[in-house]
């Protein structure tokens, strides 16, 4: 499997929606591997291209009420 990474800026960054967004990103197809920085605000995701594309990803963390910066 060929694997990309994504890095997304997230405001707002906590905790509670660290724990948020690790479970939404675990239960998204193509998603092989998610890590966060408080310190920077970010998610650092892996995933498979042929499952998944940036947008989708982008659309979780839309989707659970975050922004993206």
């Amino acid at each position: 499997m060929n694997t990309k990474t994504a890095i997304i800026s997230i405001e707002d960054l906590t905790d509670t929606a660290v724990a948020e967004l690790t479970e939404a990103f675990e239960n998204s197809p193509g998603v092989t591997e998610v890590d966060f920085s408080l310190e920077r605000k970010v998610a650092v995701i892996e995933f498979d291209p042929a499952v998944t594309h940036i947008d989708g990803l982008m659309r979780v963390v839309l989707g659970k009420g975050y922004k993206i910066l």
